[in-house]
Parts: structure tokens; C-alpha cells; sequence
């Protein structure tokens, strides 16, 4: 479950994430939700997505990441889509290291308190 805030926007949810760059550390959308299924599911702006089957989500998050591999390249960034971490892996393997690698590289800005934790879980 997910929702899309503003800046007044009382916490209901436990994670917060701005998404859609502007550039300058400036993000169009900013959305919360009770999980990191919640936040792909606001990215790709599908609120089925975690109602899904495990086959569905992939691909979605596949398609994402591709999307976003796409916008890198034009920015001269040399990104790859994998199941694993790496240092320029867009990790697909499940939604929370999906979220994390997207912050990594600027795609999404997480809440602080969420950012702090890496993609490995330490």
C-alpha cells in the first residue's frame, strides 16, 4: 500500500521516498507506504503491483530497472540490470534491494532513516 504526500503530509506510513528527478537533488513526486513492495508499486504508479504473482512483479521490476539503465546511459552512466548487488547493478532480485540500488544512484531519494541501511541489510 502506498500514497503519494506533499511536504505537509502527516506520516501515516512507515517509509517515505521522493522519486522522478529533477535534477539539482530536486524530485517532482514523493510518496510513503507500509512497505518496499508499496514504494515500487508508487514508482510504477500501479497499485495491483503487490497483488501480483512472483512472475508479474519481476517483470515489472525488470522493466524498471531497464527504464532506468536507459535514462543512465543517456547521462553517460554505464548501469547493468542483475540479481545480485554490485557497484553498478540495478538489483532486481526483490523490491528492497530494487528501492535501495534505485537510491543509490539518484533515481529515488529514501527517507534518511531508511538510507542508512545498505542494500545487504547492514
Amino acid at each position: 500500500m502506498y500514497r503519494r504526500i506533499n511536504p505537509d503530509s502527516p506520516r501515516d506510513l512507515p517509509l517515505r521516498m521522493l522519486f522522478q528527478p529533477l535534477g539539482d537533488g530536486l524530485f517532482h513526486r514523493a510518496c510513503e507506504a507500509d512497505g518496499f513492495g508499496g514504494l515500487v508499486a508508487a514508482l510504477l504508479g500501479d497499485p495491483g503491483y503487490e497483488q501480483a504473482d512472483v512472475e508479474t512483479r519481476l517483470v515489472a521490476r525488470l522493466r524498471l530497472a531497464d527504464d532506468v539503465r536507459l535514462i543512465a546511459e543517456v547521462e553517460g552512466r554505464q548501469l547493468i540490470v542483475g540479481a545480485r548487488a554490485g557497484t553498478e547493478t540495478i538489483n532486481i532480485a526483490s523490491d528492497e534491494p530494487l528501492i535501495r540500488s534505485l537510491d543509490r544512484f539518484g533515481f529515488v531519494s529514501l527517507d534518511s532513516s531508511l538510507a542508512k541501511r545498505t542494500e545487504d541489510g547492514g
